[in-house]
């Protein structure tokens, strides 16, 4: 399989707290290279905003850091997985793979 990965994508964005989303179609792809190992990279087919991602935006949601960046929702779906991180050993996902994206329970807050 082939992909074509784009260098920008679309995305609804919340910038802080009890302010508007914006949609933005500036918003970086992460690319194959970027990925560390035992990371995938997922093209989303489908996703919902779910109502954590409301109460993350108006800060009445109890994180331990403040939203530093952007907040882009929608992180329950389904995707294809396009990429897999080189040096990454026994992944549990294979590329073409349909994938369902939970709730996130962690967060790295590095995207």
């Amino acid at each position: 399989m082939s992909y074509q990965f784009p260098k920008k994508q679309v995305a609804a964005v919340v910038t802080g707290p009890n302010l508007r989303v914006l949609v933005r179609r500036d918003v970086p792809v992460t690319q194959p290279s970027e990925l560390k190992p035992g990371q995938c990279l997922v093209k989303m087919i489908c996703t919902g905003v779910c109502h954590m991602d409301l109460h993350i935006s108006k800060r009445d949601w109890p994180l331990k850091v403040p939203m530093a960046t952007a907040l882009i929702g929608g992180h329950e779906g389904v995707g294809e997985v396009v990429a897999i991180a080189d040096h990454t050993d026994a992944s549990p996902v294979r590329l073409g793979q349909r994938v369902g994206i939970k709730w996130i329970a962690y967060c790295c807050r590095d995207c």
